[in-house]
């Protein structure tokens, strides 16, 4: 069980929803920016990092994905 639940999409401040609509795109979920969207700097701060990783990354894309599809299985996400 969550700690902390998600906002709603409407819930979320139109300075940072465009964060959320996105990760629902790329990823068929909002859920975790949408649990960082009650702070939107944190929320800005983090898409800034990830960003960055995802530009600057060393890792090759096949094996980062794999990574991904585990940590998410691990725990028990629907990615």
């Amino acid at each position: 069980m969550a700690r902390m639940e998600p906002l709603a999409i409407h819930e979320v401040d139109d300075e940072v929803r465009h964060l959320c609509e996105e990760s629902e795109r790329q990823s068929g979920t909002s859920a975790s920016p949408r649990t960082y969207a009650d702070n939107p700097a944190v929320l800005k701060a983090l898409a800034t990092f990830r960003a960055t990783l995802a530009r600057e990354g060393t890792i090759d894309p096949v094996p980062r994905e794999l990574v991904r599809l585990k940590i998410a299985a691990l725990n028990d996400c629907h990615y």
